[in-house]
């Protein structure tokens, strides 16, 4: 990585020769921004930034020969502490919750103004990551959808317990063990295991904490 008084360097990955020209232009217009290599595809773009260890690279998802996302990846996998932003003319949000999965931490539309193309390369730089406010507003609520889509899940979910599933539940919220639940209940362990794991396919959740969580939430214990 550089120190604060060199340039940071990147590498641009875009086939479209008007667009990359344009890019570049755009970029070698300020001098604390230098260009160390350009890649038309996937492979030259994974090659490249092992060569060069760039401290940012501009990523185009539609490349010819391997997904964007894949090229992403890859890369990350190679060279960890590279930023990679990517450029895209997608703007839907599996877009960009796939490219936040693959270890980008920008995410520009081809629309941006130039001058916000040379600002995200810096803030990604020194900050770690970005995302056009518009992007993050649709993240953000995505989450949120997502988040309440899955308490109204669970809410139905406690309503489908069989009364012994929902006396396990308030058991396992108690903090008793599989073998105290089974003796208390004069039933198996290996019965309880299994009540438990439905409990935890109905409730969607993955371990005792979590249903816990709920049941206290829901007023069951």
């Amino acid at each position: 990585m550089p120190t604060s008084d060199e340039p940071i360097r990147l590498l641009v990955v875009e086939d479209q020769l008007l667009f990359r020209e344009g890019l570049k232009s755009l970029l070698n217009a300020h001098s604390d921004l230098t260009i160390v290599g350009e890649a038309t595809t996937g492979a030259e773009a994974i090659s490249l930034a092992t060569a060069h260890l760039p401290d940012v690279i501009l990523l185009d998802l539609n490349l010819p020969d391997i997904d964007g996302i894949e090229v992403c990846s890859r890369i990350k996998g190679l060279v960890p502490e590279v930023r990679i932003v990517i450029l895209t003319v997608n703007k839907d949000l599996p877009h960009l919750l796939k490219a936040i999965k693959a270890g980008a931490c920008g995410y520009l539309t081809k629309d941006t103004p130039s001058e916000m193309v040379a600002t995200t390369v810096r803030r990604v730089h020194q900050e770690g990551s970005i995302l056009e406010p518009v992007l993050a507003d649709r993240l953000l609520a995505e989450f949120s959808t997502f988040s309440q889509r899955k308490e109204e899940n669970q809410e139905v979910a406690l309503t489908i317990l069989s009364p012994r599933e929902k006396e396990i539940l308030k058991m396992v919220a108690d903090g008793k063990p599989n073998k105290i639940i089974a003796d208390e209940l004069d039933i198996s362990e290996h019965t309880v295991r299994n009540h438990i794991s439905n409990i935890f396919q109905k409730l969607h959740v993955n371990n005792r904490t979590e249903a816990t969580v709920i049941a206290i939430k829901k007023g069951l214990i």
